[in-house]
């Protein structure tokens, strides 16, 4: 069951136009919007990953062969930490993303937004615990986490929740996950739009 702190309303299966102003007429209705993982998504960071994972492959293979066939002593490949650089990354590419691809492809993992906050779900179903409410988020962030690294979509939660949460090794700066089907760049004006509106209503029910 879906839990009732996260429903102030009926939930809804995901509205096909996920505009800024279309979720905000749900929103404002008591309905919670679902925004479902993208499967090209997905499926494009597998490939990605596979490129990657078969280029360091090869890479390994050349520089270990050219070392073989120097007469040098594996010794000098086993202590090179470089090279466990490449077999650390062929692991992740090639036997670890793959196994995260399927698992969250059948967990079927959407982002959940109402009245209350947001939240994360598997399979239709809000996971309990995932819900963040409105009142403890103090700015939605659209922006370089580090410098000359790509714009991400963050939660600066406010000094209050912190506090409150610091226990659960929450950072105050809590980056959305991507893989769904709204980017971080379309989810940004919706949900600085969501958090707007419904902070203090949320901080009246509490």
């Amino acid at each position: 069951m879906i839990t009732s702190i996260m429903v102030p309303g009926t939930l809804m299966p995901m509205p096909e136009d996920l505009s800024p102003a279309a979720v905000m007429r749900r929103l404002e209705r008591g309905q919670s919007v679902f925004i479902p993982s993208s499967t090209r998504h997905i499926v494009l960071t597998l490939f990605l990953a596979l490129i990657i994972g078969f280029g360091l492959l090869v890479a390994f293979i050349w520089i270990t062969a050219g070392t073989i066939s120097e007469g040098r002593s594996w010794w000098l490949i086993i202590a090179n930490l470089r090279m466990w650089a490449f077999v650390v990354g062929i692991i992740g590419c090639l036997v670890v993303a793959p196994i995260g691809v399927v698992l969250r492809l059948r967990r079927r993992e959407a982002l959940v937004l109402s009245p209350a906050g947001v939240a994360l779900a598997r399979h239709g179903r809000v996971l309990p615990g995932t819900l963040l409410p409105w009142h403890d988020i103090s700015e939605v962030v659209f922006e370089r986490a580090v410098s000359r690294g790509p714009k991400v979509l963050a939660y600066i939660l406010t000094e209050e929740a912190t506090r409150r949460l610091r226990g659960r090794g929450l950072n105050p700066r809590i980056v959305v996950r991507s893989g769904f089907v709204l980017n971080h760049r379309r989810l940004h004006p919706i949900l600085v739009a969501a958090h707007a509106r419904f902070t203090v209503h949320t901080q009246g029910r509490q």
